[in-house]
């Protein structure tokens, strides 16, 4: 069974290297989310191999769609690894989640850089997500690259002036350093509050009442339409 769902997954990688190449918006959205079902679903299975496969081809089409500005792929993309993330990262299967979560924090981080503010959020997210989950699992390499790649997110949002992402970037990364902490897991925590005293003089608490200002009466994220 896994073979048959490996070779599958080698199938959809050329198509959705064509379909990259050739801005099919709806195809490449379709494909991504294929793979995440199938990542998912191999991850659920406990099948590592093919899990990283779909995250691999996730994330290859990831950089190809934020570098061509194509923000609804993005999306697609950050969507799926979140879901196949979550799939191993619950299964304890180590080596998946961590290439998982490499690839979806380094999608935020082009996302990011690419302005797309609603992607980088929603890697965010998942980042704090999986991570949380992996501290529960004593998955201690996954929590530790969850919270750097936050801390670089956070950094790249900065840089581009999107504020929204830098603040989610600083409470996500204060939800697993309390996590953590809880748990002892101390490298963790550290990283955590390292990259959290980097955030210290942006003026984040000056930030934070700016927004909720402008946000006040509205949704503090907005809903993403796959």
């Amino acid at each position: 069974m896994e073979l048959v769902v490996t070779n599958a997954l080698l199938l959809y990688s050329p198509v959705a290297k064509e379909a990259c190449r050739q801005r099919l918006e709806n195809a490449v959205v379709n494909i991504a989310l294929a793979i995440g079902e199938i990542g998912k679903a191999a991850g659920g299975q406990r099948m590592e191999v093919p899990a990283k496969i779909a995250a691999s081809c996730l994330g290859e089409m990831g950089n190809t769609a934020a570098f061509t500005r194509t923000r609804k792929e993005t999306i697609a993309v950050i969507f799926a690894l979140g879901e196949i993330g979550k799939s191993v990262m619950n299964q304890s299967l180590g080596d998946a989640a961590n290439c998982t979560v490499t690839l979806l924090g380094e999608t935020g981080k082009v996302a990011a850089s690419q302005n797309f503010e609603d992607a980088a959020l929603n890697a965010e997210l998942l980042l704090q997500e999986i991570g949380t989950g992996a501290i529960e699992k004593n998955l201690k390499e996954t929590a530790d690259s969850s919270v750097r790649l936050l801390g670089d997110i956070g950094k790249t949002a900065d840089r581009q002036g999107l504020e929204r992402v830098l603040l989610q970037a600083a409470y996500s990364l204060e939800t697993i350093k309390f996590d953590a902490q809880d748990r002892y897991l101390v490298s963790a925590s550290l990283i955590a509050e390292v990259a959290l005293m980097d955030f210290e003089n942006l003026g984040l608490e000056k930030l934070e009442e700016k927004l909720n200002k402008n946000l006040r009466g509205k949704r503090k994220f907005p809903d993403i339409d796959l």
